[in-house]
C-alpha cells in the first residue's frame, strides 16, 4: 500500500508514518510538508492508494487544495482530510467537495488504522462528533430536528435507543469496544449488549455493515 501524507508538522508526519508501518504490512509512506510538494509527488508518480491532506497546511486555502488534489489523483486513489480541530460544517463541506473521509488527528492508533481501512474499503469515514452535532441540530443547516447520534427518525434507525445511537456514532469512528465503554462510562459487556441490539434492529451482521448503513442514512437525509 502506498500512502501520501501531507502535513506541515514534522512530528505529526513522523508519528503517522510509524503508525501506518505498524498496522499495515508492506506500507510505503511518502511525505510532504505543504500542498504544492504533495501535488508534485502525485504528478511524478501517481500510484498512491491513499492521499491524506492536512486541512490547514500551507497551500490548502480551505477546500481549494482538496479540489486541486482530486483533479490530479488517479480515479482509484482515495483522498481524505486530516485536522486537529474542526467544525461539523468543515466535515460536511469536505465530503460535498469530494473527500473520501475526514480523519481527526486525535484518533488513537487502532482507531486511526480502522478509519483508513474503512476508506480503502470504499466507505466514507466521518468522526463521531459530527453525528452528535447533527443530532443536536447544529450541523443540518435546514432546522430539521434530529435524534441523538444524528440519524433519521424513520425506518430501522427509529428503533434505536439514544444510548444505542451513541454507541453507533462511536463505532463509526473505528473505536474498539473497550474504547467505547470508556468513553460512555459503561462496562465492555454492556457495549457488546448494545451492539447486539443495534445489529438486530438494523438487520446487519457486523460492525462494518452497521457503520455503512449509518453513513447511507445520513446521505439520504442530506447531511453529507
Amino acid at each position: 500500500m502506498r500512502i501520501l501524507l501531507a502535513d506541515d508538522h514534522d512530528l505529526v508526519r513522523e508519528a503517522l508514518s510509524l503508525l501506518f508501518q505498524q498496522y499495515f504490512d508492506d506500507c510505503e509512506v511518502a511525505e510532504a510538508g505543504a500542498l504544492d510538494p504533495a501535488l508534485d509527488l502525485i504528478v511524478e508518480n501517481n500510484t498512491f492508494d491513499l492521499v491524506m491532506l492536512d486541512l490547514r497546511m500551507p497551500g490548502m486555502n480551505g477546500l481549494e487544495g482538496l479540489k486541486r488534489a482530486l483533479d490530479k489523483v488517479a480515479s482509484s486513489t482515495f483522498v481524505v482530510l486530516l485536522s486537529g480541530t474542526y467544525r461539523s460544517e468543515d466535515v460536511r463541506h469536505a465530503i460535498e467537495a469530494g473527500a473520501h473521509g475526514f480523519i481527526p488527528k486525535t484518533l488513537r492508533g487502532q482507531a486511526l488504522a480502522n478509519a483508513v481501512q474503512l476508506v480503502l474499503a470504499g466507505d466514507k469515514y466521518l468522526p463521531s462528533s459530527i453525528l452528535n452535532d447533527l443530532g443536536d441540530g447544529k450541523g443540518g443547516g435546514d432546522g430539521d430536528s434530529r435524534m441523538a447520534g444524528g440519524f433519521g427518525n424513520e425506518g430501522d434507525f427509529a428503533r434505536l435507543t439514544p444510548r444505542e445511537r451513541e454507541v453507533l456514532a462511536l463505532l463509526s469512528e473505528g473505536r474498539p469496544n473497550k474504547d467505547i465503554a470508556r468513553h460512555l462510562d459503561l462496562r465492555e459487556i454492556t457495549v457488546k449488549y448494545h451492539l447486539k441490539n443495534i445489529y438486530r434492529k438494523l438487520n446487519v451482521s457486523n460492525r462494518a455493515q452497521a457503520v455503512k448503513m449509518a453513513l447511507e442514512d445520513m446521505a439520504r437525509s442530506g447531511n453529507l
